[in-house]
């Protein structure tokens, strides 16, 4: 088990000066980030998809420079959660999607990152919550056949205002998904005021987890006003066996709170208090 960083948590900069923070901050594992419309950190992921060959190769350059190896790969393939959502009743939309999906893949493999992480979908009001369920785990199960086909791993982030923002709902999605695994967010619950005891049962599903403080309300704080029990979940992710990252994330967004910290310095002072108990 070992501790990584987002770049996107440094998005007000391009992203070769991610790059560089990440690496003067001692890191050697990075998440990429590929948000639509967010900005110079993040490839676009609709461009990625149609040239990873591209991308590949400006990545692959920028990580030797920088002497960093990339983790995972998150796209998010609009602005919000609706228009461009894996279980979008259009059947258009969850096309261009998968077609954009499988050059990311593409992406990985040629810089060697192991994973993708996707969001789950949202709740479309046309359709009752076990149809919109059974959408996201159908595109799911495409995700992880095409992604196999290359050797790499596919993650979901059960998030706030997603298909599945209760931990029950994650694992019922898990369920109709063989072969996902997820891409676990304490923060994305903690939120909402629920307790870790129903969050904890995700453990044993996790592909990949995100660090960052939380409270109730506040989906984002200083690590030292938070109430997550960071050490506590090293301790369960070990005892599972889970041996992959922990990545700081830190953002800055008009989102629950999450513009209200200083992600630069609150990622150096998480990275304090957990290396004591994980490497980096």
């Amino acid at each position: 088990m070992r501790l990584t960083v987002a770049n996107f948590s440094f998005e007000a900069i391009p992203l070769e000066g991610t790059l560089a923070i990440c690496h003067s901050m001692g890191f050697k594992g990075v998440v990429i980030s590929g948000f639509a419309n967010r900005g110079r950190a993040s490839y676009e992921p609709d461009e990625v998809g149609a040239n990873p060959q591209k991308f590949a190769d400006h990545l692959n350059a920028l990580l030797d420079k920088y002497e960093l190896e990339a983790v995972d790969f998150f796209p998010q393939f609009a602005a919000n959660f609706f228009d461009r959502a894996i279980n979008h009743p259009n059947a258009e939309i969850r096309s261009k999607n998968l077609k954009s999906f499988r050059g990311i893949v593409r992406l990985c493999k040629l810089t060697r990152i192991p994973g993708v992480t996707v969001l789950p979908g949202v709740f479309f009001f046309e359709r009752t919550l076990e149809q919109n369920l059974d959408l996201s785990g159908e595109m799911l199960r495409q995700y992880v056949e095409i992604a196999g086909e290359e050797g790499i791993h596919v993650y979901f982030e059960p998030h706030l205002e997603s298909v599945c923002d209760q931990p029950e709902l994650a694992l019922a999605l898990v369920e109709r998904a063989p072969g996902v695994k997820l891409a676990l967010d304490y923060s994305h619950f903690v939120v909402q005021y629920v307790p870790v005891e129903r969050v904890h049962p995700l453990i044993p599903h996790a592909g990949t987890v995100h660090v960052r403080q939380a409270r109730p309300g506040r989906i984002q704080t200083r690590y030292k006003e938070g109430v997550i029990d960071f050490v506590d979940i090293i301790k369960r992710l070990r005892a599972a066996g889970y041996d992959d990252c922990l990545t700081l994330e830190y953002v800055c967004a008009d989102w629950y709170g999450a513009n209200e910290a200083d992600t630069l310095n609150e990622t150096m002072v998480t990275k304090a208090a957990l290396e004591p108990y994980v490497s980096v």
